[in-house]
């Protein structure tokens, strides 16, 4: 296995007092192959479904910059 190592993170948006928000939490880990791909890491018992962002563990990423992130990489994906 490799040194990359990441943490796997939903980001879901909800509507509070008519304002559009969101929330994030981390649902797993994931480290990098040395013959390519990616290991995941979800702990037993945690459903996912939809998007799930891969960030680079300890990152200094505030959870407005993983909403960006996450926007960014569903805009590229064309979703």
């Amino acid at each position: 296995m490799s040194d990359e190592r990441y943490d796997l993170v939903k980001v879901d948006k909800y509507f509070a007092k008519g304002a559009q928000r969101s929330r994030s939490y981390s649902v797993g880990k994931a480290v990098k192959m040395r013959k390519g791909g990616y290991m995941l890491f979800v702990p037993d018992g945690i459903a996912v479904s939809g998007r799930v962002l891969m960030v680079p563990e300890r990152t200094t990423l505030n959870e407005i910059d993983l909403i960006e992130a996450y926007e960014c990489a569903a805009d590229e994906l064309g979703a």
